[in-house]
């Protein structure tokens, strides 16, 4: 099934009722405090894993100490079911092997508060090339806080630079079984793949 184009969606804070925010978004000095402050009622979500990255830089645990001290920011982990849907979906756009396990439960959380709360409008902020690839794939609206974000849908494919023989997603970075080389991904064209 083709995968149609999905634009970042530029953020309207005011109409906005959650915000998930990976490391990036607090490293890149994304105050949730100041958004909560001039759209009262939005809340901000991370999952565990995310709040242990951040807590790691001294610049976003002040930011999270507040968001939590002013019950701004939740943090919550994501339902398994949710996780195998994100790995499912990142299977399929080749993103995988890209994607951490703090990607793939930040996208999971969302799929979760949609489930949880159908009539309320989300966003996923990430600067995370593959954590947009995903979410794209699966109609998350997203923000890139920093950089540009993606322009369309990629499905990759994970390919050998020597001898040009494909394989899983799974196995981006590892070498590959006939040569040698380091396996590295390039965007699908098309053509029929071999695993």
């Amino acid at each position: 099934m083709p995968m149609k184009p999905m634009k970042p969606m530029k953020p309207n804070f005011n109409s906005l009722n959650f915000i998930i925010l990976d490391n990036t978004a607090f490293v890149s000095a994304l105050d949730p405090n100041q958004i909560s402050l001039q759209n009262p009622g939005i809340q901000f979500y991370i999952t565990s894993s995310v709040y242990d990255e951040a807590l790691s830089n001294q610049r976003s645990s002040q930011r999270i100490e507040i968001a939590e001290a002013q019950q701004v920011l939740k943090v919550r982990d994501p339902m398994p079911e949710s996780l195998k849907i994100v790995n499912s979906a990142a299977e399929e756009t080749g993103d995988i092997a890209a994607l951490s396990q703090t990607d793939q439960e930040i996208i999971a959380l969302y799929l979760d508060l949609i489930y949880e709360y159908p009539d309320q409008k989300g966003l996923l902020i990430s600067d995370d090339y593959s954590v947009q690839n995903t979410c794209a794939r699966l109609k998350i609206p997203f923000y890139s806080y920093q950089k540009r974000g993606i322009k369309k849908n990629i499905r990759w494919e994970i390919y050998c630079p020597n001898c040009f023989e494909t394989f899983p997603p799974k196995l981006l970075g590892k070498n590959c079984d006939h040569c040698g080389a380091t396996l590295k991904r390039r965007a699908y064209r098309g053509k029929r793949r071999k695993f």
